[in-house]
């Protein structure tokens, strides 16, 4: 439904308030077909950007002008007439905005460009008191940090329920990628391209946005191949990412809370699908959010773009209440080049502010059409772009009962660069000064773990316990703080709403280090070099070929040539020549590292889309194993990390997670070596294998068995390799284990040669072939993901730095306190220059 505003729409009222008539377009009704249909997937054709970011600027105007009585709107009529507008100071009360803040107006600037503000917040957040943290690769922040600890939620039981559901959904989404990478390893989307989920309540109903549009296509597209055509919410959310893939890259005791945050919020869901938590129950208070969940159970869930027509219909009409809408934003959806016929990469935004455009879209009148709570909230804390947005939503557009997360996180540019782009109508003197405000007169927050209570002495602010920490100490994901509740069952029977018992007080001088210290420096930017059209053209006919002359295994070689001397001699990125050829860029990264080690392989593009495998030469000694165990040197780096390699491929075990749990009690010092000991007998095969390994190639068993909690001298791990790691060294020998230098873990993830089963006779999916027009690039279906990393050159390895390998095979180091990029040369560290001065969000959920 689409709503046409005019030049006459807005009038006052007797009583001094703004005033809308409306008119419909008729046209809109006749496609359609009741509140349980599937939209379509592409945008409405004829929509062309404006200046308000694709929003009617008559819209905008009149939610502008809406945000009080007579005076306010002659004052911003004037202003706009005038160039310049009073700017609001943003409200540091209760969370979400729960309160009544007061305006105190400033000096009424010049009114200001979209381009003009982002100069002027680039200028902020590029000096003191901000900080670069993780070389930018984790934005932007303060020196300190609000820490807050986990509180009672009473009195915002709707915004709890849907930050847990938004988690909860979060995880199916990367659960559903590890589904689609097993069956289609060449075509599934990339891990690292999910990175956040976020939540509308908006009568009665759910509105769940994701930055990319494929991390929704994906999910539904699981769903319906296991559960058949429109999956429901809570089939969706069964579809769980497994362990290995959740906790990785994760220290032990962030694991540790991410698996216990996810168990709780599961017994809650549940207790919602049971209709036993949501309408107060046990004294717990009423839960909009849980009580939309449990309207409609069983109804599938709809898929729609904001662009849609109906949107409107879906957004107010009560026949939509108590629905699931999973949102996506069509314009950016990879569009096809009309010249080269190559589509370009797949968009993104930051989901807030999918959310927000939604709310343009469908012409939602804060007045006229939002009854009952309005909140959004998800997995993280909004970043502090998002969170200066939704602000300027709540007091300069009129959702004043809008409640959202004003414990925002850090600045990433890219965000302040999308809201640019898409939601210019806010871009003005008023966002700017909240972003002046949370640069100058806050700080950033982060959340303590799940189990730690706040210290004596914290301060109660923005409704919890918070004390202030240096950077150092902040979390490295930015979840919103976990609440202090639980749910408990009694087999099937929901029981009661428990307080989580916590663990001991918070304390600096014990606390896990976060993300490490910020840096002021500020990375000097340098031009990149680009393709010219006829260079992407030939390395993507290299690549793909054509419809007349199929790719072979010659012209990929020279594609990887001319790839791998593009991006070493003239510095091309990895995404410009990625999106040539159609390739994601850390697959694209893989080959050329591949290249450059062992040089071309035969690539045998075919309808099999499988790959010979390649026999590797062994850089150790050849002979009887048993023959090799000999006493060992001291345990390197090289060694430690065979073994870490080979732990994380077992996460799940019981003997490893209990290994990470005696790990996770070192780093904080309280490990006691002579009562926290393991049974090496008990330990993974595949592990038993690895330590074989290093044992003949000369590895002290006791240095080992000290690493791995089996005691201090060894003699337990040393039978236990004996009895059990030779034989299974030889079997490995004996059916020609082709493993680096004797040294790579044997574990792999039990589902990574998986293929899903197809649907039964009669079903497919009718939405699968649709979507799958809608996700990012992907590379042809000639190209196999069976080639592997290769071989990599040893490398020395320091204390305080991750050794890293870039795509042209060469080392450099991150250092991990400041996450500057350094070299090894000629004896010493030798930090780089950065080549661009733009920040990049962390894969694995840091916003």
């Amino acid at each position: 439904m689409e709503w046409l505003f005019h030049s006459d729409a807005a009038v006052v009222g007797e009583e001094g308030q703004l005033m809308w008539r409306r008119q419909v377009d008729s046209s809109v009704h006749g496609g359609h077909s009741g509140p349980g249909r599937r939209t379509d997937q592409s945008a409405r054709p004829g929509r062309t950007p404006s200046p308000t970011g694709g929003l009617n600027a008559a819209y905008v105007q009149a939610l502008q002008g809406s945000a009080g009585n007579t005076a306010v709107g002659h004052m911003l009529a004037a202003g706009s007439a005038q160039g310049s507008f009073p700017v609001q100071r943003m409200y540091h009360g209760g969370h979400g905005g729960q309160g009544s803040g007061g305006y105190a107006p400033a000096p009424a600037p010049q009114q200001m460009t979209p381009a003009q503000v982002t100069g002027q917040i680039s200028a902020l957040v590029n000096a003191p008191p901000m900080l670069n943290y993780g070389a930018l690769r984790q934005g932007r922040a303060h020196e300190q940090f609000w820490m807050r600890f986990p509180r009672d939620m009473a009195g915002q039981e709707a915004e709890q329920t849907l930050s847990e559901t938004s988690t909860l959904l979060f995880d199916s989404m990367k659960g559903a990628q590890e589904r689609a990478r097993a069956a289609e390893p060449d075509q599934a989307a990339e891990d690292s391209d999910n990175r956040e989920v976020q939540g509308m309540l908006i009568n009665d109903r759910l509105v769940f946005a994701t930055n990319f549009n494929s991390s929704i296509d994906t999910l539904v597209d699981e769903g319906e191949q296991e559960f058949g055509e429109g999956p429901t919410l809570q089939e969706l959310l069964t579809i769980q990412q497994s362990d290995a893939g959740r906790t990785q890259n994760l220290r032990p005791h962030e694991a540790e809370n991410l698996r216990d945050k996810l168990e709780s919020y599961r017994r809650k869901n549940r207790a919602i699908a049971m209709k036993q938590r949501g309408a107060g129950e046990q004294g717990r208070g009423y839960d909009a959010t849980a009580m939309a969940l449990r309207r409609k159970l069983k109804a599938p869930v709809i898929v729609a773009n904001v662009e849609d027509g109906d949107l409107r219909e879906m957004l107010t009409s009560k026949d939509f209440a108590g629905r699931v809408i999973l949102l996506r934003f069509g314009a950016l959806d990879p569009r096809k080049n009309k010249q080269t016929g190559r589509k370009t990469r797949e968009k993104s935004v930051h989901a807030e502010q999918k959310l927000l455009l939604a709310l343009g879209y469908a012409g939602i009148s804060p007045h006229q059409d939002v009854s009952g709570p309005l909140a959004i909230m998800g997995k993280y804390r909004p970043c502090m772009g998002c969170a200066a947005a939704l602000k300027y939503y709540q007091e300069r557009m009129g959702f004043r009962g809008l409640s959202f997360d004003e414990n925002y996180g850090h600045y990433f540019q890219t965000s302040v660069n999308n809201l640019a782009e898409h939601h210019r109508h806010i871009m003005d003197a008023h966002y700017l000064e909240y972003i002046r405000q949370m640069v100058r007169e806050d700080v950033t927050s982060t959340p303590a773990l799940r189990h730690e209570a706040a210290p004596a002495g914290s301060e109660f602010r923005r409704g919890g316990p918070t004390i202030r920490v240096p950077g150092r100490y902040a979390s490295r994901q930015a979840d919103v703080t976990p609440p202090a509740s639980d749910a408990e069952f009694e087999g099937d029977e929901y029981v009661r709403n428990p307080r989580r018992k916590m663990g001991q007080a918070y304390e600096l001088e014990t606390a896990h280090l976060g993300i490490g210290r910020g840096s002021q420096s500020h990375p000097v930017g340098r031009r990149l070099d680009e393709l010219t059209e006829n260079q992407a053209a030939e390395l993507h006919e290299l690549w793909n070929g054509s419809a007349a002359h199929p790719p072979t295994n010659e012209s990929r070689q020279r594609a990887l040539e001319l790839a791998y001397h593009y991006s070493r001699k003239r510095r091309i990125t990895l995404s410009i020549l990625g999106a040539a050829i159609g390739l994601h860029e850390k697959r694209l990264g893989t080959y050329l590292t591949k290249y450059a080690n062992e040089g071309h392989w035969e690539h045998m593009p075919s309808r099999s889309n499988k790959l010979p495998s390649q026999p590797r030469e062994r850089d150790r000694h050849r002979g009887d194993p048993s023959k090799q165990f000999t006493k060992g040197g001291q345990l390197d780096d090289r060694g430690r990390r065979a073994i870490d390699e080979t732990l994380a491929g077992l996460r799940g075990d019981p003997w490893v997670a209990e290994w990470e749990r005696f790990r996770g009690y070192e780093e904080s010092g309280r490990l006691d070596r002579a009562s926290h000991t393991l049974n090496p007998t008990k330990a993974p095969s595949e592990l038993l294998l690895t330590l074989a390994r290093l044992r003949r190639d000369g590895y002290d068993v006791p240095q080992m068995s000290r690493y791995l909690y089996t005691g201090d001298n060894g003699d337990n791990l040393r039978k236990a390799i004996s009895r059990k790691g030779k034989s299974l060294l030889e079997q490995s020998e004996s059916a020609g284990d082709t493993a680096m230098g004797g040294m790579a873990p044997a574990a792999s993830s039990a589902g990574s040669s998986r293929r899903r089963a197809a649907p039964p006779s009669g079903r497919q999916s009718t939405t699968h072939s649709r979507r799958r027009q809608s996700v990012s690039s992907r590379p042809e279906r000639g190209e196999s993901s069976a080639m592997g990393a290769g071989r990599q050159p040893r490398h020395p390895e320091f204390e305080g730095f991750e050794l890293r390998i870039d795509p042209n095979g060469q080392p450099y180091y991150i250092e991990e306190e400041t996450g500057g990029i350094y070299v090894y040369l000629d004896g010493r560290m030798v930090r780089v220059r950065q080549a661009s001065p733009v920040d990049t969000e962390m894969s694995g959920g840091y916003r």
